[in-house]
């Protein structure tokens, strides 16, 4: 299984690196992708990170679910961004997981894709999504889609997504294995 992070400038680093080195531990690796044509990507905290390909030289259909973190950036880019939205379509309608955080499950919320399932996210950011807003859940799995609600919950995220892609007892053992 491969995954595939996308990351825009202004992306939160924890919600991204963390995510994509605790997943590299347990034989999940994830390519990263950005619309930045030098394939420079600043996160929140000023962090420069060189993607893996730029958006338009990746195949969706090469990767098995895909990871959405959050930032300031979500505010930024949510009512103007296309490309993320469509690759978001592409992934469910292949069936594919979707894990999203903080403020990233927004893009899920402008598809209406959670109205009919269970989510959490940063606070204040569900006004912005229709379902079943679950504000005490650290990170949910409803259907395909996998929430967290932010920074703190970023080893909640990776357990759960864990958990979706590989099943109960592999991500017990995971979090078993960093004396979580």
């Amino acid at each position: 299984m491969k995954g595939l992070l996308v990351l825009y400038d202004g992306f939160e680093d924890c919600e991204a690196l963390v995510t994509r080195a605790l997943l590299k531990r347990i034989n999940l690796p994830l390519n990263t992708a950005t619309p930045n044509s030098s394939l420079e990507v600043v996160s929140s905290s000023g962090l420069q990170v060189k993607a893996d390909y730029h958006f338009s030289k990746m195949d969706p259909s090469n990767y098995d679910f895909l990871v959405i973190p959050g930032g300031p950036y979500v505010a930024q880019i949510i009512e103007k961004e296309t490309f993320l939205l469509e690759l978001i379509q592409k992934f469910v309608f292949s069936n594919k997981i979707i894990g999203a955080i903080c403020a990233a499950p927004m893009f899920l919320g402008k598809l209406d894709l959670l109205k009919e399932h269970s989510f959490t996210c940063f606070p204040n950011c569900q006004h912005f999504i229709l379902g079943s807003y679950l504000p005490d859940k650290k990170a949910v799995i409803s259907g395909n889609f996998v929430t967290s609600r932010s920074p703190i919950t970023v080893f909640d995220f990776v357990f759960t997504l864990v958990e979706k892609l590989k099943g109960e007892s592999t991500a017990l053992a995971f979090q078993r294995s960093l004396n979580v």
